[in-house]
Order: C-alpha cells, then structure tokens, then sequence
C-alpha cells in the first residue's frame, strides 16, 4: 500500500530517538551504575536507551562479523578476503657491475687479524632502517625524526652521483662530437643480487648502490679509456664513498640507540605529556642525545614517506579488509 501524504507528515512528526539526550536525563542513574526503578518517570527512557544500545552494538558485531562488507553481501562470501594472503615477491634482485659496488652492499665483517676495519654495508643499513620503521609504525617520533633525515641523506646522496655521473658522461659525449664513440663499461657476469628486504627502505637503499655502480662504472670507463689518471680514479671513488659509509655509520648508531627497550617503547604521548618519573626521564635522556625533536614531527605535520597512519591515537596494524591503495579507498 502507498504511503499517503498523511502517513509521511505522521512519520515525520514523530521525534527520533535521541541517545545524547536520553543520558543527559538519566546522568543521575548512570553516574551511580544504578537501575531505574519501575516506578519512575524515567523509567521507559531508560528502556529506551538500553534496546537502543543493544541495537547498536548488535550492529558492530554484525559489521565486523561481515568485514565491513556492503549491505547484501553474506558473511561466509565476505570472510573469503581472510583467505586472500598478503602481497609478496621472491623474484627481486639486482645485477651488480662493479666490486666496489658490491663490497658497498655487502659490507666487511671485523677482521679477526685486526688488520682491516669494518665496513656496515647497506643490507644491513636497510635492515636498521627497517627497524626504525618499526618503531616509527609504533608511534615513536624520534624514529619518524631518524627515519626523515635518513630519507634526505640517501636523497641527496642519490643526486650527487646522478650529477657526478652526468659531469663524467659529459667528457664521453664530447669525445664522441669529435668522432670518439666510447661506451660505458660493464661486467660481462654481473652479479646477481636477491633483494630480501621487508620494508620499502631496503629497496631505497638498493637504489643508491645502484646508483654508486653506475658511477664507478663510468669513472672506470674514464680511467679505460686514458681520460683521467689511475690516482683521480681512487680520488673520485672515494669521495663518492666517503658520504655513504659516514652515512651508513649514522644510521646503525641511531637504531642501535633506539633498539633500548626503554628508548622503544616512548611514544608521542609519552613525550608530549610523561605520565610518571620514569617516562620523564627517559624522555629527557633522548632528548639529550638528540635535541631539537621537531614540534612539526612530534605532532604529526610532518612523517616519513612511508609512516603508517594513526587512529584514535593508536597505529594501524595490517588489516585484510583496508584498501590497499588510494583508488580502493575511493582517494583517486
């Protein structure tokens, strides 16, 4: 039967049931954890109240029993995205020209003779950076502040090679105006390097040592093709690898420091209001150790390129049922 023009002027007029409102009378017995006797005027509000509680939280269940699925969706057809298993790849790798590239990615354990020092190569750069993302995943601003300035120092690193390699394939092109065609040199077996890593920071870190291969490529090309001498060659090489290393030495004593189960486990609401002594005084170690923690970083405006988000004050952990890219999420 059609709905007539009175049966909707009715239905309108008839008030919705407002919760907010429904507590604020019933404060008095809410506050004290009581019942409402039958006997008092309030007594079919709070029945009110307590089926329209009831509705609700039958109705997170039924949400969340459904994953958050649309309406018309049944819950064994929803659950079936529990079985779609998260996104994975063994087949990245890298193919590496050059030793000098490759003893950058690899590093030099101590040597037990004493004789050589120690190199941290980037695997494990990229293994620190990961775990900094951690920490940074837990809401601990110092590693987002670590995990920033790692991700300008790898930036910058990245473009003075890319100007350095231009600078000396400049010296080649000229060459090849005069009717001197030279071509980068490479390995005739480069080495094939599987990339494990299990954060984005691992592959970043890759790139630069791509980067750097391509560099000591073309300055060996330089020193080949009796374009420069032998000593400018180890000069150019080293104050390309002179950056890294410092750089690579930096990381690995910032994640070192913040691997302290103390230091670790601080959180922005930790810093920004210390609930007891001890929270205190670790705060203030840090702070000690790196002053100047940035308002911007500390309270969110600015985040590492791959920060995980937070809501209602806690960080979102891996969930099957969020959209995995911006144009899922309805974004783009």
């Amino acid at each position: 039967m059609a709905t007539t023009g009175k049966d909707a002027k009715r239905a309108a007029a008839v008030p919705k049931f407002d919760p907010d409102e429904a507590r604020r009378q019933l404060k008095e017995f809410l506050d004290a954890d009581q019942d409402v006797p039958s006997h008092h005027p309030l007594y079919p509000l709070s029945l009110l109240l307590s089926a329209w509680e009831d509705a609700q939280e039958s109705e997170k269940r039924d949400y969340t029993s459904r994953l958050g699925a649309d309406k018309g969706v049944g819950k064994d057809e929803a659950r079936t995205m529990l079985s779609v298993g998260s996104l994975d790849s063994d087949d990245d790798y890298m193919l590496v020209h050059t030793r000098q590239a490759l003893r950058l990615f690899i590093g030099r354990g101590r040597d037990p003779e004493g004789k050589l020092a120690r190199i941290p190569g980037a695997k494990n750069v990229g293994s620190a950076l990961r775990n900094l993302w951690q920490l940074s995943g837990q809401d601990n601003p110092y590693a987002d502040w670590m995990l920033i300035l790692s991700e300008f120092e790898i930036d910058d690193l990245m473009k003075q090679l890319g100007q350095a390699v231009a600078e000396a394939r400049g010296r080649i092109e000229t060459l090849g105006a005069e009717g001197m065609h030279l071509s980068i040199l490479k390995s005739r077996e480069p080495a094939k390097v599987t990339l494990g890593f299990r954060s984005p920071y691992g592959f970043l870190i890759s790139r630069l040592v791509m980067d750097f291969d391509l560099y000591v490529r073309v300055v060996k090309t330089l020193a080949g093709r009796d374009l420069i001498s032998a000593e400018k060659e180890r000069e150019l090489l080293n104050a390309r690898l002179r950056p890294m290393r410092a750089f690579f030495d930096r990381v690995l004593r910032n994640q070192n420091v913040l691997q302290v189960p103390a230091y670790a486990a601080l959180t922005r609401a930790d810093v920004l209001d210390p609930k007891s002594k001890d929270i205190k005084d670790r705060v203030q170690a840090l702070a000690e150790i790196w002053p100047g923690l940035p308002a911007e970083v500390l309270e969110r405006r600015k985040l590492p390129k791959h920060a995980k988000s937070i809501r209602r004050g806690t960080v979102r952990e891996a969930d099957p049922t969020e959209p995995e890219d911006a144009e899922e999420a309805g974004l783009l």
